[in-house]
């Protein structure tokens, strides 16, 4: 079996816009029922889920210079464990990630196994 890293993504402009269009009321009934609708697909794919990830917040982007406070788009990471590509894809088809958020993607990334 092969190792994947999923990324979930949200374009930061979708979430702004979301967040300045959409009531806190009905943002909560919306996070509430995403929350629901995720449990649920991640309980139907627990074999196949090896590290059931965690969320992720705003980030600080260091190098040489120094660190600045930078948004992106990265939601939630998660590492499951398949056959190939092909069956992480046909796995996460129908993820209520991709199929509630608009605009939003999941990148799949095969864990290379290199000696360090």
């Amino acid at each position: 079996m092969k190792k994947f890293v999923v990324m979930y993504r949200v374009p930061v402009e979708v979430m702004q816009e979301w967040q300045k269009n959409t009531p806190p009321e009905e943002m909560k009934a919306q996070g509430m029922k995403l929350g629901q609708d995720m449990a649920a697909w991640s309980q139907k794919n627990e074999k196949s889920i090896i590290d059931k990830g965690l969320p992720l917040g705003k980030n600080t982007r260091m190098t040489k210079e120094g660190a600045t406070q930078v948004s992106n788009d990265l939601n939630y990471y998660c590492v499951v464990e398949a056959e190939s590509i092909d069956a992480v894809v046909t796995m996460f088809s129908d993820n209520p990630h991709i199929l509630t958020i608009p605009s939003s993607f999941l990148d799949i990334m095969e864990v290379s196994h290199m000696a360090m």
